[in-house]
C-alpha cells in the first residue's frame, strides 16, 4: 500500500515535467520560424543569385559576340526546360529538387571558374582593342589642332573632318591644356591630350556615320571645342 501511494504521488510530477518540456519545445519552434527563417532564407537566396550572376557574366565575357548569343540561348532553354520538368512532376521530392538545384549551382560555378582567366583578359583589353586602338594598318589620318583659343583648327562648334571607314589614326596637337575624346560611349577608352605625357596619336575603328569629338576639360566644349568627324561609306 505504501508503494502504491508513493507511485501515485510521483506520477503527477512526471506528467507536469513532460508538459513543461512540451511547452518549451512549442515556444522554441515559433522562435525559429518567426525570427531565424525570415532572416536566413533571403540572405541565402541573395548569395545564390549573386554566385549565379557572377559566374554567368564570366562565361559571357570569356567569349565573343557569337558565343555569348549561344550561351544565352542555352541558358534560356535550360531554364524553360527545368521549369517544365518541375511543373510536370509536382510530386517531386524536396530532396530531389534540392539535388537538381545544387547540381546546377555547382555546374555554373565550375564554368565561371574555368572562364575566369579569359574573362579578366577580355575586360582588361576592352579599352585597348576593338574600336579603340585596333590592330591593323590605318586607312586614313585625321589631324586635329587645339586652338587658337577654344577651337579645333580655328573653328568653333561647326568644325568638320572627313575620314574613310575602317581603322583611322587621329593625330592631336596644338596649344597645351586640351584633350580630345569621342562622345559616343563605344569610344570611352579613347583620349588624347596636348600636354606632355599624354598620347597625341591613337588609332580608332570608325564605321560610316558622324562622330562628335570634344575637349573633356570642364567648360571647354561649351566654349567651342566641339567638332564632327564624318565617315563616308566605302
Amino acid at each position: 500500500m505504501l508503494d502504491d501511494t508513493a507511485e501515485s504521488q510521483e506520477l503527477p510530477e512526471l506528467v507536469e515535467s513532460a508538459a513543461l518540456g512540451s511547452d518549451a519545445a512549442a515556444e522554441d519552434t515559433p522562435l525559429k520560424s518567426r525570427l531565424l527563417l525570415p532572416l536566413f532564407v533571403p540572405l541565402l537566396s541573395i548569395l545564390i543569385v549573386a554566385v549565379l550572376v557572377l559566374n554567368i557574366s564570366r562565361v559571357f565575357l570569356a567569349g565573343d559576340e557569337d558565343s555569348a548569343v549561344v550561351v544565352g540561348i542555352i541558358i534560356t532553354l535550360s531554364i524553360l526546360g527545368g521549369a517544365s520538368l518541375v511543373a510536370a512532376a509536382p510530386r517531386l521530392r524536396t530532396s530531389s529538387l534540392v539535388l537538381i538545384l545544387g547540381g546546377v549551382l555547382v555546374f555554373v560555378s565550375f564554368a565561371g571558374l574555368i572562364s575566369l582567366g579569359p574573362s579578366l583578359n577580355d575586360g582588361e583589353a576592352g579599352a585597348a582593342s576593338g574600336v579603340v586602338n585596333p590592330p591593323g594598318k590605318s586607312v586614313g589620318t585625321v589631324a586635329v589642332t587645339a586652338g587658337p583659343g577654344y577651337s579645333f583648327n580655328g573653328v568653333q562648334f561647326t568644325g568638320n573632318y572627313n575620314a574613310p571607314a575602317g581603322i583611322v589614326t587621329i593625330d592631336y596637337g596644338g596649344a597645351s591644356g586640351h584633350t580630345l575624346a569621342f562622345q559616343d560611349p563605344k569610344y570611352n577608352g579613347f583620349l588624347l591630350g596636348t600636354d606632355a605625357g599624354r598620347k597625341h596619336s591613337e588609332k580608332v575603328k570608325l564605321a560610316p556615320g558622324k562622330y562628335t569629338i570634344y575637349c573633356t576639360v570642364p567648360g571647354h566644349e561649351g566654349l567651342g571645342m566641339r567638332a564632327t568627324i564624318t565617315v563616308a561609306a566605302k
